[in-house]
Parts: C-alpha cells; sequence; structure tokens
C-alpha cells in the first residue's frame, strides 16, 4: 500500500473506533527523523496495539479535528487551542484492545500534552534513534530535497523542500536532529526508567517484530504478540542514487559535524 493510500484511511471515519469513556494505556513512539517510526507503527497495529500514525501533526490532527467536530473552518492556529477536544476524540476513536499509540517527533510534544495529557503510570515510550547518523543525516537531506518519505512517489503535505543541497542547509540538517535527540533525552530522563525503552533503528530494522515483541512483552505480559509476521517495510530506496551523491559530496562534512557535536559518542559514522 502507498502511503498516500494509508493516509486516506487512516484520517477517515474507516478506523474511527466506538467512542469509550475508559482511558488507555498510551504507547508513545518518540522519534527524531529517518529513525523508521513509520514501520514500527506499523508493527504495533499487527498486534492490535493501538492504530498509531502521526496524530499530532497537523496534516493528521486537521482533517481529524474537522470531521469529528463537523467544523471546516478549523485551522491550523486553532489547532492548540481545540487540543483538550481534539486529545478527548482521539483516546475515545483510535484507541484499540485499550491502548492508545501514536508516533511524535520533538515538535510535537507540547501539543500532546495538552491533548492526552501529562505523563501518568499508564504512560509507556518508546525512544528511537539512529546510531548512524551520517547515514541519518543524508536520508533526511534526500527526504527533504525529493518531498518523498517513503517509496512510491508519495509527497505529505507540509514537508518543507530543500531547493539546493548547500553546506548550510547540512548543518542546519545535523543541528536540528541533534537538538531533537537531546530534546527528547531530557524529557525522557524525567520519567520512571521502567516505562522507558531505547531501541536503535539498526536493530528495530534487523528484526521488526521480534524487536517489538521483546519490548511489549516486558510491559504487557498478557497481550497475545504471537501473531506470524507480515512483510516487513524495506530500506527506502526510491532516492538511493540521491542519496549516493550527497554523501559521496558532503560525507565527510557530516561526519567531522557529528563528531564535533557535543555529547557526541563514539557511533559509526561510515557513509552509506
Amino acid at each position: 500500500m502507498h502511503f498516500e493510500e494509508a493516509y486516506g484511511n487512516l484520517i477517515s471515519a474507516a478506523f474511527d473506533q466506538a467512542g469509550s469513556d475508559g482511558k488507555p494505556i498510551k504507547i508513545l513512539i518518540c522519534t527524531t527523523p529517518r529513525t523508521a517510526g513509520h514501520s514500527y507503527c506499523r508493527v504495533l497495529k499487527h498486534f492490535g496495539l493501538g492504530l498509531p500514525t502521526e496524530y499530532f501533526q497537523w496534516q493528521f490532527a486537521l482533517p481529524l479535528l474537522r470531521r469529528w467536530t463537523g467544523h471546516d473552518a478549523i485551522d491550523v492556529p486553532a489547532l492548540d487551542r481545540a487540543a483538550a477536544s481534539y486529545g478527548r476524540q482521539l483516546l475515545a476513536r483510535r484507541s484499540v484492545n485499550g491502548v492508545f499509540a501514536a508516533k511524535l517527533f520533538a515538535g510535537n510534544l507540547n501539543f500532546a500534552r495538552n491533548a492526552i495529557g501529562q505523563d501518568d503510570t499508564r504512560s509507556f515510550y518508546v525512544f528511537l534513534s539512529r546510531r548512524n547518523k551520517v547515514e541519518q543525516t543524508v536520508s533526511l537531506l534526500a527526504m527533504l530535497y525529493t518531498g518523498q518519505p517513503f517509496d512510491g512517489g508519495d509527497t505529505l503535505p507540509g514537508i518543507p523542500k530543500l531547493k539546493t543541497i548547500s553546506q548550510k542547509a547540512v548543518i542546519d540538517t545535523v543541528r536540528h536532529i541533534a537538538d531533537c535527540e537531546v530534546m527528547w533525552r531530557n524529557y525522557l530522563s524525567t520519567i520512571d526508567p521502567m516505562r522507558v525503552v531505547d531501541v536503535a533503528y539498526e536493530d528495530f530494522v534487523a528484526s521488526p517484530y521480534e524487536n517489538v515483541r521483546t519490548t511489549m512483552r516486558n510491559w504487557f505480559p498478557t497481550h497475545d504478540l504471537d501473531k506470524a509476521a507480515i512483510e516487513a517495510s524495506a530500506r527506502y530506496q526510491h532516492d538511493a542514487d540521491m542519496k549516493r551523491i550527497i554523501a559521496r559530496q558532503f560525507g565527510s562534512l557530516i561526519r567531522d559535524l557529528w563528531r564535533d557535536m557535543p555529547g557526541a559518542t563514539d557511533r559509526p559514522l561510515s557513509a552509506p
């Protein structure tokens, strides 16, 4: 299924659940760009753990809130004011088996907290990061240049596009990834560590279903996680040539930027 088709389904009434007044368990997938968050959502959905997607990005929140309230005049600036109302609808209509799950970027955190409430003992967090920062940076630059986050040529509204990939664009991209990662680590350090798990992109893509099973069995030991795996998403290849060009032209700069980044670790920084 192409992403555009999946996106259309996820914001349609087809995935709305019967309204519930209960308080679901929350699984929040905390990501930086290009860490397989979309694939992680697919695996959670396969296991019946919510209907996760990027509910706190305006591209999802705006059409859902308009449909659920019947107010087509709601615009992006109004979303913050309507956060609590949106959150009530979201928890009631998009929870499955008593679980609500969502993918979050760092910039979504405040909106998410205003919508579904602050941390509590029924909230669990998956922090997705990537060891190979050069590869992550190259992937994000390619996506920003093509405007296509996935295979299939689909674009998502609101993604800023780079007209050219310059040294400034490279520096800004590295800084964005680093800032988002620091923000997540700072925030998650305030949460009970028993409800937080760090997942490396490289480990997840090597064995998606077993990786998720291992985490979720610790948190939900009575939940059925023995469903057979369906075909897993492969790494996106649609912009492979673009990634090679970026890596060839800017790989050394990206490597140096990450090496000099405050708090950088000895992670492998080989270019793709």
